[in-house]
């Protein structure tokens, strides 16, 4: 199982990929030239997470799916993320990817392991500031919906 949307996350946001890649979207972090990151993006049908305001501009005006960020504020960067793009901030132990490799992680009750890069996770005392960080995203979500409204 998967989650459809799959990001393209620029160097200056790069604190976002870890949080994509634990909620189980396939995440690409790039460090390099913003033309290739828009032809990868559009090769790959990858969503742009930027706050460069010249390749959300271009992006926007060649029809790409992208989205500028201008805080560097986890929370605050999800609840944008899944106001625009509806992705889920719900934690799946069965969708999780790893957060160095980006690929699938195999479950084994409450431990996680990388099949590619060899890493393995658990549920451990870091549990609670990831669990504080999404209730934050889920909060500011509901307040930017409430702002809608």
């Amino acid at each position: 199982m998967t989650r459809e949307e799959r990001f393209l996350v620029d160097s200056m946001l790069g604190s976002l990929v870890t949080w994509l890649r634990i909620l189980g979207y396939d995440t690409e972090y790039w460090k390099g030239d913003d033309r290739e990151m828009l032809e990868v993006a559009r090769k790959e049908g990858r969503i742009i997470l930027t706050n460069d305001r010249e390749v959300v501009r271009f992006a926007e005006k060649n029809g790409m799916p992208v989205l500028g960020l201008t805080s560097p504020d986890v929370p605050e960067a999800l609840a944008k993320i899944a106001l625009t793009f509806g992705i889920s901030l719900e934690f799946d132990g069965r969708r999780t990817r790893c957060p160095l490799c980006n690929a699938p992680l195999q479950s084994s009750g409450s431990r996680w392991y990388c099949g590619e890069c060899g890493k393995e996770y658990w549920i451990g005392s870091h549990w609670i500031d990831i669990s504080r960080k999404l209730s934050e995203a889920k909060r500011r979500l509901m307040e930017l919906r409430d702002c809608r409204a």
